[in-house]
């Protein structure tokens, strides 16, 4: 407290000879001064205190309209926000006990002391007051805050949670109290992660980041978690707060986004963004493993057709079953995707020679033939597939679809329903 920062005080005293004497001692005493609001009664008291605010109160216990205890307790209720010096002629030990259990901050007996001493008194009053005040709303954001939050000793044992890290964990207050923090660890990191973590918390004293935890369910969830350590006026380690929210709704928010923006919304099937990704990692593991890896690119043989004629919305369907189909007739480990329209690509990540990938071909062919649950009468189906290898027929995104697109058109051009390679060779049909 700056000492020389005047200080308000509302003095409550019924005795005006009193009153006079109490601002005379302060007034004469060292230290901050003081500016005193005096009124004699607790109804006048009451009245004051309704409209304005005061560093602390100076009170006397016995006035014409109230007396004792019940004076103090009137006040504090009216008021616990300001701090209370009872300075008073009660002289007894017991008054005295319960004006500080009823909020009180000091209790002075009227002639046992002078002005120095009431204004020491005031002062510690209003500076533990402060202090009690900053540490009730400290107490209260911890308890009514949505973050999770965890305190340990030096060594790591837990020394509180706030009911938030229980909502989160499962795990209430004393299951976790004097416990160690890896009853979460979900097993997802490894060793050296950890090892990773405890580094940067000794050399710069916090650590951020994401993590996965387990609760006490079992469930596994995904964290971001604010570690920092706590030091004493030595520069010692005195302990480590925790600071943790829950991610699972934001990781699942952030999975949604991604499947949007990676996925065809009629098909399900990956989309051309995605393709490009995939297109481009089969590339760079072929040639580096240098293995065989095919791009095979469908476009079906009499679409618009049943679009014209059944309409849009069988046209759709027809689409979705046909991705369903492709992608149940390839390994798990090959990708489908569309590119638009009655465009299909199908990419082999790892195939055994030209044969393979046309027996492959051949597959899908058989699949766009058979009968589809929408009504196709007097519309036949089928689809021209071109086949570019790789890394023979290209080694870069743009070379090989363009590669395969080429053969595609040749199948076309061959009668439709019919597969052929980049190279110009043609596997049966």
């Amino acid at each position: 407290m700056d000492a020389h920062q005047g200080l308000t005080c509302l003095l409550i005293e019924d005795n005006v000879a009193d009153g006079r004497l109490i601002q005379y001692l302060l007034d004469d005493a060292d230290g901050a001064p003081l500016t005193f609001t005096h009124v004699r009664t607790l109804s006048q008291a009451l009245t004051v205190l309704a409209r304005e605010s005061y560093d602390v109160i100076l009170l006397d216990l016995t006035l014409p309209d109230s007396e004792g205890l019940v004076t103090l307790e009137t006040v504090h209720r009216a008021r616990a926000d300001i701090a209370i010096v009872v300075l008073t002629g009660i002289d007894a030990t017991d008054v005295a006990i319960g004006a500080v259990q009823r909020g009180a901050q000091d209790y002075l007996v009227k002639g046992r002391g002078d002005g120095q001493l009431i204004k020491r008194s005031i002062l510690y009053a209003v500076e533990r007051h402060r202090a009690n005040q900053r540490l009730l709303l400290a107490e209260a954001a911890f308890r009514n805050i949505d973050t999770g939050i965890m305190v340990t000793d030096a060594a790591g044992k837990v020394v509180r949670v706030n009911p938030a890290f229980s909502r989160v964990t499962g795990y209430d207050g004393h299951e976790m109290v004097g416990g160690q923090p890896n009853v979460l660890h979900a097993g997802v990191h490894e060793p050296a992660f950890y090892d990773e973590l405890w580094h940067q918390l000794r050399e710069t004293g916090a650590w951020e980041g994401e993590i996965w935890n387990r609760r006490k369910d079992g469930k596994v969830y995904p964290e971001w978690l604010r570690i920092n350590v706590v030091t004493d006026e030595s520069g010692g380690i005195a302990g480590y707060v925790a600071i943790f929210s829950d991610i699972t709704f934001r990781r699942r928010a952030e999975q949604e986004l991604l499947r949007q923006a990676t996925t065809d919304p009629l098909t399900g099937l990956a989309n051309r963004q995605l393709f490009t990704r995939l297109l481009t990692s089969t590339v760079e593991q072929a040639t580096r493993y240098q293995r065989d890896a095919a791009l095979l690119f469908l476009d079906l043989d009499g679409f618009k057709a049943v679009n014209d004629t059944a309409g849009h919305s069988t046209g759709d369907a027809v689409l979705r079953e046909i991705g369903g189909r492709l992608r149940g007739a390839v390994r798990i480990s090959d990708e489908v995707a569309r590119l638009g329209g009655d465009e299909f690509v199908v990419i082999l990540p790892e195939v055994r020679g030209r044969e393979a990938a046309a027996a492959v071909a051949e597959k899908l062919l058989q699949e766009t033939t058979r009968p589809f649950a929408e009504d196709l009468t007097g519309m036949r189906l089928t689809a021209s597939i071109g086949i570019a290898m790789i890394p023979d027929d290209g080694v870069s995104y743009e070379s090989l679809l363009h590669a395969a697109d080429a053969a595609m058109y040749q199948a076309k051009r061959a009668g439709k329903n019919a597969i052929r390679f980049f190279s110009g060779h043609a596997a049966a049909c």
